[in-house]
């Protein structure tokens, strides 16, 4: 009994299977990665096939797991039902990990003129589709799970901008509006909580990670000077901080915890920092 309490036990993952999607790139892709490193097979699902393709070879490469690819564009619920057919058909019969990570950034437009159609986009890629495509799994994680020891797992790729309200600074100066973004997290934080409630009896864990900045974009690498100014520990996220918070909450470490966020956002959630000159004189 002594031995569960081990890190190799309490949070190895290796031999688990795992569909992520928006896998290719950006925080998918660094989940992706971190599940391959710790002998997980992987699927990762987006509508670039190309980089999908690039991503999956290049992971496989990296090992001891392996990454498939399986090109899917989650624009609806007949979308969200043949990417679940089409993990099956690659001769899955169960599914120990859905990583729901698909999702819009980086729409630079003003509150005044905010086009209606991108507004359509994200609440149909980052909630509607997450509802649809956990439900379209739903067999598979069931039949996935060792409950109550170590449940299946749905991790929904949240935001500190679905728990806060508001705006950050490099927002600001971009002149960009991120009002329809942090509403549809907020949103999609509410469906995965809500989703908890049905799915822990069923033998699903069901929980957020809700990251600060993590620049996966260059106009993020760009700003860093303005962001940091928002964040206590003075640095903004890498794949290290994602893959700790992933592993955990996939891991039996993360047993029994369902329905909550786990923020990684070195602070920025605590609305203030304090000023040099006063770290100085503690």
């Amino acid at each position: 009994m002594d031995d569960n309490l081990l890190i190799t036990n309490l949070f190895s993952i290796k031999g688990k299977t795992a569909l992520i999607t928006g896998g290719a790139t950006g925080i998918g892709k660094m989940i992706a990665k971190a599940f391959v490193k710790n002998g997980v097979k992987v699927y990762i699902a987006s509508r670039n096939k190309k980089n999908l393709e690039e991503t999956a070879e290049e992971l496989t490469k990296m090992g001891p797991g392996v990454c498939y690819s399986i090109e899917a564009n989650l624009t609806s619920k007949e979308a969200c039902e043949k990417l679940a057919a089409d993990f099956q058909k690659l001769g899955n019969e169960k599914l120990d990990i859905l990583v729901n990570n698909a999702g819009l950034v980086g729409i630079n437009a003003p509150l005044t003129d905010f086009p209606e159609q991108v507004w359509d986009d994200m609440y149909n890629l980052q909630v509607k589709s997450v509802f649809y495509l956990t439900i379209a799994c739903l067999p598979l994680l069931e039949k996935a799970s060792n409950k109550p020891i170590d449940p299946s797992r749905v991790i929904i790729t949240g935001s500190i901008l679905g728990i806060g309200d508001g705006q950050l600074k490099f927002s600001q100066v971009r002149g960009a509006c991120s009002l329809p973004y942090c509403s549809s997290k907020h949103a999609v934080h509410s469906v995965a909580k809500n989703l908890a409630v049905h799915l822990t009896p069923r033998g699903i864990n069901v929980n957020i990670l809700a990251p600060g900045v993590v620049p996966v974009k260059q106009y993020l690498h760009d700003m860093h000077d303005v962001i940091i100014t928002e964040i206590p520990q003075g640095r903004t996220g890498n794949e290290t901080d994602i893959a700790g918070a992933v592993i955990y909450l996939s891991s039996r470490a993360s047993s029994w915890v369902a329905g909550t966020e786990i923020v990684v956002d070195g602070g920025t959630l605590l609305n203030f920092k304090i000023s040099d000159d006063y770290i100085k004189n503690l």
